[in-house]
């Protein structure tokens, strides 16, 4: 019988892992692939401050390039630049990321077992007391889900009923020429239905491009978007994966459970990028969890700190970005086309600039009610898409 046991080798498991293994307790961490990291559909973007806000060292092996801005586009084509003089975020390589990660929490004593897929977790009247798998079984304190987003283990336990509908993320790897630096976003439900397009320079002219949508045709989507932007290049390591927009799940511990990850929706509605916010959160749990095994008590009640101190630090930023989120879903190409124009016509390029400057990539609820208290960007968004679509949004900026 282990203190703990980890669904998952993925980034947010392993941090928990190691934030319960350096402390001295026993830790497993099941990993249903033969390779850690693999296989990866992340975009690889993650802000400057993520690393150290996950106490993760930069490496340079790691870091694949040094992002200082971005492009916008609308449906039409109309852009919006953005630029800073300061690194904002780096384009990774997840794989290696998830390799390093590993390589900590084993050192600190956890103990991996690679291509162990686990079936379902063992109950014991209302409360997990371990987990089954293909030919194995293993008992502990506590199970820290972190399978991902298809919530396989919670579906099966009885406690997940929600109809859930991911996105699919597709992204591939090009050599194509674009501006060293400078990420690319392109908007339009032709495109991709729900969300966007995107491009991300990474090093010796070669670019990740990618898209997640609604639907079953990423991979074509992807094609037509490549073919649109690029012409015909050649592409190689096509990866897909399931994208989540919804926001958290309110409910992210049970007795003797806890959800990390995708699989408790730590993920931004915004971009759909899951490291940072769920790497922070996936702190947490290691906490909450080295807290259970000290005194023994796994129960709902004592778990529930959990979903109370993640909640505390962070359900307004995930509340902020789901209301964007929302706001951005409910108006058509036309609309987006129409404020692109205007913020260009009423030279707001600028506002907006400034306000990313002094944004964060992260933590968004702040960026976001500054650029709705601003009583131009706020009258442009209100002549496209009128009262009655930004009335829900329009109420944040008095939360």
């Amino acid at each position: 019988m282990a203190d703990a046991l980890v669904v998952g080798a993925g980034l947010t498991g392993l941090i928990a892992a190691k934030t319960i293994a350096e402390k001295g307790f026993s830790v497993i961490i099941y990993e249903e692939h033969k390779s850690v990291g693999v296989p990866n559909h992340c975009a690889g973007l993650i802000s400057a401050e993520g690393f150290s806000r996950l106490n993760i060292e930069l490496n340079s092996s790691v870091i694949q390039n040094r992002v200082m801005g971005g492009r916008i586009y609308s449906p039409n084509g109309t852009c919006i630049e953005i630029k800073d003089k300061k690194i904002r975020a780096y384009a990774i390589d997840r794989e290696k990321l998830d390799l390093s990660l590993m390589n900590k929490a084993v050192d600190a004593g956890a103990k991996l077992v690679t291509g162990s897929k686990v079936t379902s977790l063992i109950l014991k009247g209302r409360s997990v007391t371990g987990i089954n798998g293909t030919n194995f079984n293993s008992t502990g304190l506590i199970t820290i889900d972190a399978e991902g987003a298809s919530r396989r283990l919670l579906k099966s336990s009885g406690w997940y009923t929600k109809e859930s509908r991911p996105l699919i993320g597709v992204n591939v790897e090009a050599d194509v020429k674009v501006e060293d630096g400078i990420v690319e976003i392109w908007l339009g439900e032709k495109l991709a239905k729900g969300f966007f397009s995107w491009v991300i320079p990474l090093e010796k002219g070669k670019a990740r491009i990618g898209l997640a949508t609604q639907g079953n045709d990423a991979i074509e989507r992807l094609v037509s978007f490549i073919k649109i932007r690029f012409g015909s290049p050649k592409f190689s390591n096509l990866r897909a994966g399931l994208v989540l927009t919804d926001g958290p799940l309110d409910r992210t511990s049970y007795p003797g459970l806890l959800l990390v990850g995708d699989a408790a929706g730590h993920v931004k509605p915004t971009t759909g990028g899951g490291v940072v916010l769920g790497g922070m959160c996936a702190m947490e749990a290691g906490l909450t969890a080295l807290e259970a095994i000290k005194t023994g008590d796994n129960s709902g009640k004592f778990l529930k700190r959990y979903d109370n101190n993640w909640k505390k630090r962070f359900r307004g930023e995930f509340n902020s970005m789901l209301l964007l989120r929302r706001f951005i879903n409910s108006v058509n190409d036309d609309s987006i086309d129409r404020a692109f124009e205007a913020v260009k016509e009423d030279e707001l390029d600028s506002a907006l600039t400034s306000l990313v400057k002094a944004g964060d990539m992260d933590l968004q609820r702040e960026v976001i009610r500054r650029a709705l208290g601003n009583t131009k960007l706020f009258a442009v968004l209100l002549r496209v898409a009128g009262r009655a679509a930004l009335s829900e949004l329009g109420s944040f900026v008095n939360i």
